[in-house]
């Protein structure tokens, strides 16, 4: 229903230069952003066909993976004050998007959880993402998706773009409950060094 905006036919080409032709460096650190810059302005699209505002979205994924979660976790999951979040929730609340249960041992907590309509749209949404992810990989083979995969979790992890544990991988698409980590423990040092020397000896043999 909500077809991808993203027609990446030749990022194999770029892929494969990168990795096997030696594209200079600043050539292919230029490659990824705008290949970055494009898959964010797709998912951003079609999210928006979805929810008129980003922390709205948040909100309702992070529910989706985790029902019930008091309005403080929420306001740091989605980096908006209490007071932003409180108002988020009240329009959510109006919209019959989400609603505010109390909790059995405190009647005076409350606690969100989607609502039946906030669940269906946000699966909807959530699948939308996914299509927008596949069309734009839809090019390379498997081989090359291992490899884009163990390199995208080197650099996500290097950045340090999700300290309190695929957060990030969550909002996106939900990406929990598709498919566990490479290693369900954080690497190391020692580790760390071993996920750059298989990603070098695939990118070797592909």
């Amino acid at each position: 229903m909500h077809a991808a905006v993203i027609h990446f036919r030749t990022l194999d080409v770029y892929a494969r230069c990168i990795y096997y032709c030696g594209m200079e460096p600043e050539v292919a650190k230029y490659h990824f952003g705008a290949l970055a810059l494009a898959v964010a302005d797709s998912i951003a699209s079609v999210s928006a066909s979805f929810s008129p505002s980003g922390p709205a979205t948040a909100v309702m994924v992070f529910l989706s993976m985790e029902p019930g979660l008091p309005i403080s976790v929420l306001a740091s999951r989605i980096r908006l004050s209490h007071a932003g979040t409180v108002r988020l929730i009240d329009r959510l609340e109006h919209e019959q998007l989400v609603e505010r249960r109390r909790h059995i041992a405190d009647r005076r907590a409350r606690f969100i959880h989607l609502t039946n309509s906030g669940k269906k749209i946000t699966e909807a949404l959530l699948k939308a993402r996914e299509q927008v992810i596949s069309e734009c990989v839809s090019p390379l083979s498997p081989n090359d998706l291992d490899i884009l995969g163990v390199l995208s979790e080197r650099l996500f992890v290097a950045n340090g773009f999700d300290k309190d544990g695929s957060i990030s991988l969550c909002h996106l698409c939900g990406y929990s409950r598709i498919a566990p980590s490479r290693s369900k423990a954080k690497p190391g040092a020692h580790d760390a060094g071993t996920s750059h020397q298989t990603a070098d000896d695939m990118i070797r043999q592909a």
